[in-house]
C-alpha cells in the first residue's frame, strides 16, 4: 500500500439491525420466562402500588432484574425503560439509541392468582423523542409456551408465520378488552357507562384477558378482532403494536393532551384491529372519551372533575 494512502477505516454500524435487536430481546425474555416457569406460584406475595387493582409481587421485580442485566450484556449502550424500575438511561441519547420498554410479568393480577395468562413483553425502539420508532417485540406467554415476535420481517408465532385476516363486522366480532377499565370509570364515569353498554351491545362477544400485551398479541394472532384500552403506558404496548402492525392489522390512537406528535407507543388510549377495518363502535367511544377529557381540561360546563 502507497504510504501517502490512508489505510480504509472498517465500518462500524452504530444501531443493530432489526433482527439482532430482536434477538437480543427474546434471549432476554426466555431467561425471564425460565425463571418464572420454575416459580411456585400457589404462595405469592403480593404487594399493592397505588391500590388493590394495580398489585406487584416481587417476581416482577426479580423478573425485571433478569431481563435488565441480560439486555444490558448483550448491547451496554441501550436505555431500558421498565415497569418497576424506571428508565435506566443510554450511554448516550441520540437518534442512533436503542430503547428496550420492558414489562417483566404483564398480568401480575392473573400470575398471583394462579392463571396462566400473563407474559413477558420487551418493546425495541430506535431513536429518541418524536423521531423514536418500534423496530421489535416480543411477547412471551410463560405458561402457554406462546413466543410472538416480529422484526422488520413478519410477525409470527413460536416461529411459523402469523397469516393476516380481515376484521369480522362488529355483529361477528369477539374483542378482548378491559375498556372501559377502572381508571377510566373513576375519571370519566358517564363516558365509561355508556361505553360499557355500547359496546357490549354493538359486538358479538367482550372477553376481559387482563393482560394488554397478550391481548394484542391475540388480535395479531387473528384470535380475537379487536382490544384496545383508553390508559397505558409503553412498556405495555410497545412489543404488542410492532408484532400486531408486522402481522398486517391496524392500529388507531388517541394522545394524552398536547402530545399528539410523539410515536403510537406513547399514546395512553388505543384500538388495535386484526385487519385493516375497524370495529366503528369501539373507535367512536374512544373519540367521545377523547372528547371528554379534553372538555374537562379546558374546564367546560358541566364537564366531570
Amino acid at each position: 500500500m502507497n504510504a501517502e494512502t490512508p489505510a480504509p477505516v472498517p465500518t462500524v454500524r452504530a444501531v443493530p439491525a432489526p433482527q439482532e435487536l430482536l434477538a437480543i430481546a427474546v434471549a432476554a425474555a426466555h431467561e425471564a420466562a425460565e425463571y418464572i416457569r420454575s416459580l411456585d406460584r400457589d404462595h405469592l406475595a403480593r404487594e399493592y402500588k397505588t391500590s388493590s387493582h394495580d398489585i406487584v409481587t416481587e417476581h416482577d421485580k426479580r423478573s425485571e432484574e433478569i431481563i435488565v442485566a441480560s439486555l444490558r450484556a448483550a448491547l451496554p449502550s441501550c436505555r431500558i425503560v421498565g415497569e418497576e424500575g424506571g428508565e435506566r438511561a443510554a450511554a448516550q441519547a441520540g437518534p442512533e439509541q436503542v430503547s428496550f420498554y420492558v414489562d417483566p410479568i404483564d398480568g401480575t393480577s392473573n400470575f398471583a392468582a394462579g392463571l396462566p395468562l400473563f407474559c413477558v413483553s420487551i418493546g425495541v425502539a430506535v431513536g429518541a423523542g418524536e423521531q423514536e420508532r418500534l423496530v421489535a417485540g416480543v411477547i412471551d406467554v410463560p405458561i402457554l409456551e406462546q413466543v410472538f415476535t416480529a422484526a422488520d420481517g413478519p410477525a409470527a408465532l413460536n416461529g411459523r408465520e402469523i397469516t393476516p385476516r380481515a376484521t369480522h363486522a362488529a355483529a361477528d366480532a369477539l374483542l378482548v378488552t378491559g375498556f372501559p377499565s377502572q381508571r377510566i370509570i373513576e375519571e370519566e364515569p358517564e363516558v365509561a357507562a355508556r361505553a360499557a353498554t355500547d359496546l357490549h351491545v354493538g359486538v358479538s362477544a367482550v372477553r376481559h384477558l387482563g393482560s394488554a400485551a397478550i391481548e394484542l398479541a391475540y388480535v395479531a394472532a387473528g384470535w380475537a378482532d379487536a382490544t384496545g384500552l383508553g390508559s397505558i403506558n409503553a412498556w405495555d404496548v410497545a412489543a404488542g403494536f410492532h408484532i400486531l402492525e408486522r402481522a398486517g392489522g391496524s392500529l388507531r390512537t388517541w394522545p394524552a393532551l398536547g402530545d399528539a406528535r410523539l410515536p403510537a407507543h406513547h399514546q395512553p388510549a388505543y384500538v388495535a384491529c386484526t385487519g385493516q377495518e375497524r370495529i366503528e363502535v369501539f373507535d367512536r367511544l374512544q373519540d367521545e372519551l377523547q372528547a371528554a377529557r379534553e372538555a374537562r381540561a379546558a374546564g367546560a360546563p358541566g364537564a366531570h372533575v
